[in-house]
C-alpha cells in the first residue's frame, strides 16, 4: 500500500468510527439525469396537487412519505448487503481455498 492511501484509509476508519460517513447524502450534479427527472416528479406532483381536495392533498402527502420511508430503507438494506458482499469477497481473497489447486 502507499503512504497517501494508508493515510486515507486510516482516515475513513476514524470516520467510520466517528459516525462521519453517511454514504446515502451525495450532492447531485444539476444537469444530471437523476437531477432532471427529479424536478419532473417534483413538477408533476405539484401540478396534481393543484387539482387535489385538502382531504386527497392530505393522503397524497401520506403516500409521498411512505414511499420515501420505504426507499431509504431499501437503500440503507442494500448498502448494508454491498458491505457484507465485498467483506465475502476480501475473506475469499485472502483465505478461499482452490479444489485444484495449492
Amino acid at each position: 500500500m502507499i503512504v497517501g492511501q494508508e493515510v486515507t484509509a486510516a482516515m475513513k476508519l476514524q470516520d467510520l468510527y466517528y459516525g462521519n460517513i453517511t454514504p446515502c447524502e451525495h450532492s447531485v450534479k444539476s444537469e444530471s439525469d437523476y437531477a432532471k427527472r427529479s424536478l419532473e416528479l417534483l413538477e408533476m406532483c405539484d401540478s396534481l396537487k393543484e387539482r387535489l381536495s385538502a382531504d386527497d392533498k392530505k393522503l397524497l402527502n401520506e403516500i409521498t412519505d411512505t414511499h420515501e420511508k420505504l426507499s431509504e430503507t431499501m437503500v440503507a438494506e442494500s448498502y448494508a448487503q454491498g458491505f457484507r458482499d465485498c467483506a465475502e469477497l476480501i475473506i475469499d481473497v485472502m483465505f478461499g481455498k482452490s479444489e485444484n489447486l495449492k
